[in-house]
């Protein structure tokens, strides 16, 4: 068995622009760890919970598409950025995204899942990539009522909406977001 050596494979470097991405998610970290400390209470953490997997799912769903689409390209930059805008006004509320700003965190973030999966869409590197957007897509469509209605709905019943809505994209993502009579 041979090593491959490093001129055959592909060396990727992360850009400027990655790491300053990764600050700003940085930052949710902080802004959910003040949150918890602040509710330190099973509801507590289940608001956090709830918050971190949908964090999580819009930094590894944007680190993993500028990856795949080259961060050096322009349009690649511009949906980061973008996205990293969005991202400090949805960070930013997480500690009142219980109380009063439900809508402060819901608008950004669905306009990251959504805008970010549809660009995805449009620059695929591949017929492969695409199609599998195009699912996420669908489930995201699928939790969008979820995430609206808790952002309208009273603070003390959010999460009623919100952790089924967290819940259903984590498990889309565990299972490759299936649709039925479509194979991937």
């Amino acid at each position: 068995m041979t090593k491959p050596s490093s001129a055959s494979s592909p060396r990727y470097e992360v850009t400027p622009l990655e790491l300053f991405f990764d600050v700003v998610f940085a930052f949710a970290v902080s802004q959910l760890s003040h949150h918890l400390i602040a509710h330190l209470d099973w509801h507590g953490a289940l608001e956090t919970l709830t918050l971190l997997l949908a964090v999580v799912t819009v930094w590894s769903y944007t680190s993993w598409a500028a990856t795949m689409t080259s961060a050096k390209e322009p349009p690649t930059q511009w949906m980061v950025l973008s996205v990293m805008l969005l991202g400090l006004f949805m960070n930013a509320s997480i500690p009142a995204a219980f109380t009063h700003a439900g809508w402060a965190f819901a608008i950004p973030f669905l306009a990251i899942q959504l805008g970010r999966t549809v660009w995805t869409i449009v620059f695929a590197p591949d017929g492969l990539f695409r199609e599998h957007f195009v699912r996420v897509l669908v489930w995201l469509l699928a939790t969008s009522p979820l995430w609206i209605l808790g952002a309208a709905a009273d603070a003390e019943t959010r999460i009623l909406w919100w952790a089924p809505a967290a819940v259903v994209d984590l498990v889309g993502t565990w299972l490759a977001h299936p649709i039925p009579r479509r194979r991937l």
